[in-house]
């Protein structure tokens, strides 16, 4: 990659733009897709569901981003444009993990996940980091306390969760 921050966090990615290697835009990003192994271990973020033109959802490998810019993405320029199926081996970040009930391991502390945030380990894969928690609200019309915890600080998020609220 040749210019990517230490940490990208999920909700800023929707809607971002995508451009091949001329700065043509190719599609906007939709979901991330990962493939979960348990509470304990990171996730690996295997790719991004782009949006192209003419609403069709596509899969772009992270092997072929280049890099992650404020505001924008930059691919090799070689994509499958084939539609994209997801595997039952992969979970949809904004579509299957917002939303979804944890609990914070040290503290206890119960709530629902509003984001999570990727890095790029020393053999260059994307593996979720961080997880971002907002706790109920104890009063009307108040958001509840929020908390930036690390991945293997949750629990909750490596199991199938059939039903999901639909906020995000």
């Amino acid at each position: 990659m040749s210019t990517s921050p230490n940490r990208v966090y999920a909700a800023r990615l929707v809607g971002l733009p995508i451009f091949d290697p001329l700065g043509e835009q190719v599609g906007k990003v939709r979901d991330l897709v990962v493939t979960v192994r348990s509470d304990a271990r990171q996730p690996r973020v295997l790719g991004l569901v782009v949006e192209v033109f003419g609403r069709r959802r596509i899969f772009v490998p992270m092997t072929r981003v280049t890099s992650i810019d404020a505001g924008q993405i930059y691919t090799t320029g070689l994509l499958n444009m084939r539609r994209f199926q997801q595997r039952s081996t992969e979970t949809l970040v904004i579509g299957q993990m917002f939303d979804r009930q944890v609990t914070i391991r040290p503290t206890g502390v119960v709530g629902t996940v509003y984001d999570v945030g990727m890095e790029q380990a020393r053999n260059r894969d994307w593996l979720l980091s961080r997880v971002a928690v907002q706790e109920p609200s104890k009063a009307l019309r108040r958001r509840g306390q929020t908390h930036v915890v690390e991945w293997s600080d949750t629990e909750g998020l490596a199991s199938r969760s059939p039903t999901q609220a639909a906020t995000h």
